[in-house]
């Protein structure tokens, strides 16, 4: 997380200090709106207030932690799991317990490790802002378009300008295939696996033991196998393998001989994958990839391996478990359904509302109170603390008039017996 906190920082000053990007903050030009990609980056908010504009974020990673900070969306840590755990929404105690703890560990390090370097970078980048940065994470996203969608996720509260448009990369309209890829799937009789670990990590750094591991057990199962690969070092049989640094994922995905997807379990590749009705087997490496696969697993849509578990067996027993159980193809192509039932399509869902935005004037009225709250109003622990103080003097008081009442209840037999003995000495 430290590595991954440090990295963004290195973008976000790397962006700000870019000499296109200075050159568009002082060439005068106007805009009416910022779209801006939210990971992090925070101080890039400044260029919002340097035009004087509204500003609508976006997240293609779903909904994350830095991202409910902008528009004030709820994360009730008992269901909602943190995006660098690989948990579902059903934790028993000690899940709920680590998630708790996980998430005020990362909290910790946003706050003390990460903010104040977006703090710096901020000030240099905007020396004459008219708002500070923690005023910009707080006001001045007017909504937050999200590459989710709750049908493929786990369901979790939303504010109204926490906007899912899951699946709005997809394209709604399936392009022709490249000749040689179009040829070597539809020549497949058995079908087709398609195998990609996304654009950021590159399959040729693979240890050499699990890339024989994969293709061992490739060469086991009948289908044959579209593998994206990052260099030319890979010599296959091409009749069971079709080798390539570029392929065209979602059109393949959309072609029905294609009967199974290995992937990173990222967002996006999961998303395409469900859309289409493919089952999943998932390798997850990092980020949000295994919080993707749980959800994957446990909605029956395929398995996960683990990279440390990954061997011949349990890539093999992935493979076949997936291709050979038709459960797995029925639970996704239920699933495919749901994500394609929707009122909009999604890329129309988003411009509806960036014109709503433009339209209002910034969309004041859909802004949560919340982020007018600190921690301690937001939880009502003053009113909470309120309570208790109440109860605990009138229960004090209470036990003080009861042992006020039982001390006069124990004297009062005492005054009679020394007012009997005083009337028998007068006798």
């Amino acid at each position: 997380m430290i590595t991954l906190y440090t990295e963004v920082n290195y973008f976000s000053n790397s962006t700000l200090s870019s000499p296109n990007v200075q050159k568009l903050l002082n060439s005068g030009e106007k805009f009416d709106l910022i779209i801006l990609e939210i990971f992090l980056d925070h101080a890039l908010l400044g260029i919002a207030d340097h035009f004087g504009c509204p500003v609508i974020g976006m997240t293609t990673h779903g909904v994350l932690d830095w991202i409910n900070v902008l528009v004030g969306t709820p994360q009730p840590l008992s269901y909602v799991p943190h995006v660098h755990l690989g948990l579902t929404d059903r934790m028993n105690f000690w899940q709920r317990f680590g998630n708790v703890m996980f998430d005020v560990l990362d909290k910790a390090l946003l706050a003390y490790y990460f903010h104040p370097v977006q703090e710096k970078l901020y000030r240099e980048a905007f020396p004459n802002a008219s708002r500070s940065l923690d005023e910009m994470i707080k006001h001045s996203v007017s909504a937050v378009l999200v590459n989710s969608h709750f049908s493929i996720s786990f369901p979790r509260p939303y504010v109204p300008n926490m906007i899912e448009i899951g699946g709005f990369h997809v394209n709604r309209k399936v392009n022709p295939l490249p000749e040689n890829i179009r040829t070597f799937i539809e020549n497949s009789p058995n079908g087709v696996i398609y195998f990609s670990m996304g654009s950021n990590l590159k399959p040729s750094a693979m240890e050499t033991r699990k890339r024989d591991a994969l293709l061992n057990a490739f060469a086991k199962v009948n289908q044959s196998v579209i593998w994206k690969w990052n260099d030319d070092s890979l010599k296959l049989d091409p009749s069971k393998f079709l080798i390539s640094d570029w392929l065209p994922q979602d059109d393949i995905l959309a072609h029905p001989n294609v009967k199974l997807f290995v992937t990173h379990g990222g967002l996006l590749s999961c998303t395409e994958s469900i859309h289409h009705g493919k089952p999943i087997v998932g390798i997850p490496i990092f980020g949000d990839q295994q919080l993707n696969m749980a959800r994957v697993e446990k909605s029956g849509w395929g398995l996960r391996v683990n990279y440390v578990d990954l061997d011949e067996e349990t890539f093999r027993y992935a493979l076949t478990e997936v291709l050979g159980n038709p459960k797995y193809s029925q639970n996704v192509e239920a699933a495919s359904r749901r994500l394609r039932d929707q009122p909009l399509p999604p890329m129309d869902m988003a411009k509806y509302w960036v014109n709503y935005v433009l339209r209002h004037d910034g969309a004041e009225q859909l802004r949560s109170p919340a982020q007018h709250l600190n921690f301690v109003q937001y939880n009502n622990l003053d009113v909470y603390g309120l309570v208790v103080l109440v109860c605990a003097l009138m229960i004090f008081a209470v036990k003080r008039i009861v042992q006020k009442l039982c001390s006069c209840f124990r004297s009062a037999p005492q005054t009679s017996q020394r007012r009997g003995k005083g009337k028998k000495k007068m006798n």
